[in-house]
């Protein structure tokens, strides 16, 4: 009677030892590889160049105009969340900013992995969006280009981040 007594509290046990497993890693998988805090870009926007100052991106040349921008921070989550705050992205000859859309595209790699639907640049150029991209598993060399939306052969400012692991940061 005992050894049945013991086997039911050891299969009991190891049945909500296997509930509790399973209800911790499904939030894991929910995201593809990584948690949602992972963030694959967290960094400032710096304004394009023309080339060779600024490089070639994924086969995406720099604008034939400098650009200037403030403090514009940048943040691609592993899970696709995307948030861009735009803050005084202008041509100093002109004085401002004469593209009305943009869209902020992921670049892995050499490859682009998706953009962002179009949002309003002011001509101050200021502008802002919170997106959701098609995230890919993994992302060497991860970067933000800033493109008018108009035409997505050439970008305005970018930003270049690191994988950070573990918790958001």
């Amino acid at each position: 009677m005992r050894t049945t007594h013991a086997s039911r509290v050891l299969s009991s046990s190891a049945v909500v030892a296997l509930a509790i497993t399973a209800f911790s890693i499904a939030p894991a998988f929910a995201h593809g590889s990584g948690s949602s805090g992972e963030t694959l870009v967290r960094a400032g926007l710096v304004g394009s160049k023309p080339a060779p100052a600024s490089p070639v991106i994924a086969g995406i040349n720099p604008g034939a105009a400098p650009w200037v921008n403030g403090t514009s921070p940048v943040r691609v989550r592993a899970d696709g969340r995307i948030t861009v705050q735009i803050s005084g992205l202008i041509i100093p000859a002109r004085g401002m900013n004469p593209i009305p859309s943009v869209v902020a595209t992921l670049v892995c790699g050499k490859m682009v992995e998706g953009s962002t639907a179009p949002f309003a640049l002011s001509e101050a150029g200021n502008g802002s969006t919170s997106d959701v991209l098609s995230a890919p598993r993994e992302c060497d060399d991860p970067a933000v280009l800033i493109q008018p939306a108009a035409n997505r052969t050439l970008y305005i400012a970018s930003a270049f981040g690191e994988m950070e692991h573990g918790a958001d940061r």
